[in-house]
């Protein structure tokens, strides 16, 4: 137990007292979403507009399709350059913050959760609308 405690001790610092913090990272959430060229989300829009995928959409329903789909890409869009943003400029996404505490409402990183939130929406009508998914 001794040796245990002692490990626990580096020189006049208490390891057993620091504080853990956490940073916020935009990389994730530009990975996600295909910014930077990996992820699921790289290439969905083109997906969505393919030949194959549009025929399967009932012809009373695509106007709503296209609208869902326009949709989806502008709120990937935005979410696109509020991540970036987050990542360069945004002081809110970039600082430490308390493990636990909840910090950045209003910040870019949050909007692009929001962006993404939408664009979920979008999707999710859009897959809807697909009488039947092709391989």
């Amino acid at each position: 137990e001794k040796l245990l405690e002692k490990a626990s001790e580096f020189a006049l610092f208490d390891k057993s007292t620091s504080v853990v913090s956490c940073k916020r990272t935009n990389r994730i959430v530009r990975d996600y979403i295909g910014a930077t060229g990996k992820g699921p989300l790289v290439g969905a829009e083109k997906r969505l507009l393919r030949k194959s995928v549009v025929e399967n959409v009932d012809p009373d329903s695509l106007d709503d399709y296209f609208s869902a789909v326009e949709s989806f890409s502008q709120s990937i869009s935005r979410a696109t350059s509020l991540s970036y943003t987050a990542g360069t400029a945004d002081f809110d996404s970039m600082n430490n913050f308390q493990k636990g505490e909840e910090n950045g409402d209003g910040s870019n990183l949050e909007q692009a959760r929001e962006a993404i939130e939408e664009a979920n929406v979008s999707l999710k009508k859009a897959v809807l609308l697909l009488t039947e998914v092709p391989e």
